[in-house]
């Protein structure tokens, strides 16, 4: 009796090969953290791709044929090309055959309004397709970025994301000031601290941050420690997992370890496994 052989595990990919971002255009630095290009590699196998929450609500566009996402990114797949990515709480993966190319933008929680015309509570933590977010415009925005020649891309994106920030309101003010205060204190500050440095009364704070950004300030907070520390993993050389957290502002490792596997759906060590 002959046995048939497993299905091939999808090759990991070292983020570091694949994956660069750039700084938006000025005129859109509000509303826009970063614009990034994802360059994955034809490979003899199947490729996965882990991707993990950002505190950012992104825009997607596909220049290749899109991967094939799992969970709730089950959205993405042929033929569709354009999405948005909300403000997710935990990872999702994507797995395509052969070369892709993928062409993004990181919005700041506070841009969204000012560039997509609705708030990320509205999107809150799912994937989209664009042009259920912003209608018929999707389709220009795509067909600019794909007629681009390949070398301009990334900046196409980011002279239409300044074309639709020339003509709409500022981000709002509140929220603007509270997000990048969160930023700064690199997602550490109590939020009853946070609450004083706004004057305003954490119940308050609460509800301006469920109302414009769809998550509560603390949990707003952890997901900017968490995408700190997973930007830092590729530094972390012979620092221990306890000095590591430590220095990310965790209590200890094991509250590190914890959140990392909350957010990431896998322990640090195996997403280190998974990009080296």
């Amino acid at each position: 009796m002959t046995r048939r052989n497993a299905p091939a595990e999808p090759k990991p990919l070292d983020r570091a090969t694949w994956y660069r971002e750039v700084a938006p255009p000025p005129e859109v630095a509000d509303c826009v953290l970063s614009l990034w290009l994802m360059d994955v590699p034809r490979l003899p196998g199947p490729t996965k791709v882990r991707i993990l929450p950002n505190a950012c609500v992104d825009i997607v566009v596909y220049r290749s044929d899109p991967s094939r996402g799992e969970g709730l990114a089950a959205i993405v797949a042929p033929p569709r090309r354009s999405y948005v990515v909300g403000s997710t709480l935990r990872d999702f993966v994507v797995r395509s055959v052969g070369w892709r190319h993928v062409i993004g933008a990181s919005l700041r929680p506070e841009g969204v309004q000012p560039l997509l015309g609705v708030p990320a509570a509205v999107i809150g933590d799912r994937v989209a397709l664009l042009d259920e977010v912003i209608g018929p415009a999707a389709a220009t925005i795509e067909d600019r970025v794909l007629s681009a020649p390949a070398g301009r891309s990334i900046e196409t994106l980011g002279e239409i994301l300044a074309e639709r920030r020339r003509a709409s309101a500022p981000p709002d003010a509140l929220t603007e000031r509270a997000v990048r205060t969160v930023r700064r204190a690199r997602g550490r500050l109590r939020i009853d601290a946070l609450a004083a440095d706004l004057n305003l009364s954490p119940r308050r704070l609460e509800r301006h941050f469920l109302t414009h950004v769809g998550l509560s300030p603390k949990l707003f907070s952890r997901l900017v420690r968490f995408d700190r520390a997973v930007r830092h993993l590729p530094s972390r050389g012979a620092a221990t997992w306890a000095d590591f957290a430590s220095a990310h502002g965790y209590a200890d490792q094991a509250h590190f370890i914890n959140e990392f596997r909350e957010f990431a759906g896998v322990p640090p060590e195996e997403f280190e496994r998974e990009n080296s």
